[in-house]
């Protein structure tokens, strides 16, 4: 099931009164790190509109006796007031589901780099214990690890990557995990930075001066 909801307010501006500075968790390739948790009135930055959200539903085999674990996945694009994107995940498991979740992974999710944590301030019950990013060719990967599991019935905070892009589109991955990640669902489309498309106006002003610069080669 996918729910689509238009421009509206994420967290009252009101927030951003008395604000303290902003805490960031960079995650280096490699790196696991604890995540403290975060507000609007800590990174008054995070403030902004939702552009889009949408529920995933997920399904996959949990254990090697067939059970299985099910549940959605919130995803939310919001623009922030600093005027670039910042990408949320909310994670939802069934009270009849037959097991834990263990991890939620994304990846194909390229930025100048990986600010990673969880919102307190929102919606949810259970926060991730630590956030890793891996290495090599693999570092536009991360995963949100629940160390203790997201049990049937549970959801977890909004995990956040906190970025630079002024554009977005559904060009990263995400999936899944039990407890131990030994079972893993398939792949979903996630939303990513993207390079932002000039305006049309801009487009023509650009196609004005390419023509001028040929017939400047013509000369």
């Amino acid at each position: 099931m996918k729910l689509a909801i238009g421009r509206i307010v994420l967290f009252a501006a009101a927030a951003l009164v008395g604000a303290v500075p902003a805490r960031a968790v960079i995650l280096a390739p490699g790196a696991t790190v604890a995540l403290p948790g975060t507000t609007v009135a800590a990174e008054p930055q995070l403030a902004g509109l939702i552009q889009v959200d949408e529920l995933i539903d997920f399904s996959f085999v949990g254990d090697d006796a067939g059970g299985l674990i099910t549940g959605h996945v919130q995803q939310r694009v919001v623009l922030a007031v600093d005027g670039t994107i910042d990408f949320y995940w909310r994670v939802f498991v069934d009270s009849e589901s037959s097991g834990a979740l263990g991890s939620f992974r994304f990846g194909e999710f390229f930025a100048p780099e990986y600010d990673a944590d969880y919102r307190t301030d929102g919606l949810g019950t259970v926060a991730p214990s630590s956030a890793t990013r891996f290495s090599g060719v693999f570092d536009s990967y991360v995963n949100f690890n629940f160390a203790g599991g997201l049990q049937p019935g549970d959801s977890s905070y909004f995990l956040l990557m906190d970025t630079t892009a002024t554009a977005y589109a559904k060009t990263a991955i995400f999936d899944v995990t039990n407890v131990g990640q030994t079972h893993i669902s398939g792949l979903f489309d996630a939303y990513g930075p993207a390079e932002a498309v000039p305006e049309p106006s801009t487009l023509a002003l650009l196609g004005i001066g390419i023509v001028g610069l040929a017939r400047k080669r013509r000369a």
